[in-house]
């Protein structure tokens, strides 16, 4: 999987302990088809087991193995002040 990351956006991950993990959020209705979304939350996941980690320099990336390896991860800072997080978006 190809990881692209500009500098804000490592920076930012930097300042949060230098981890980010990647997972993806199903959601699951009565009335509508089921939305599955890509998150990114900062800091290491708890069982390693079900990720790929990407070294970036000086972060580690943990991206799970659900997500489709021949896709791009695009990852960019959004927001501002302490507001601020990481936007993702597969291509």
């Amino acid at each position: 999987m190809e990881v692209k990351l500009n500098d804000a956006s490592r920076q930012w991950i930097a300042s949060k302990g230098g981890h980010l993990t990647i997972k993806t959020l199903e959601v699951k209705t009565c009335c509508a088809p089921n939305v599955q979304e890509v998150l990114a939350v900062p800091g290491k996941p708890k069982n390693t087991g079900y990720f790929h980690k990407v070294r970036m320099d000086n972060i580690n990336i943990y991206i799970h193995k659900s997500i489709k390896p021949e896709k791009t991860l695009t990852l960019s800072l959004s927001g501002f002040g302490f507001l601020k997080s990481i936007a993702t978006r597969l291509q």
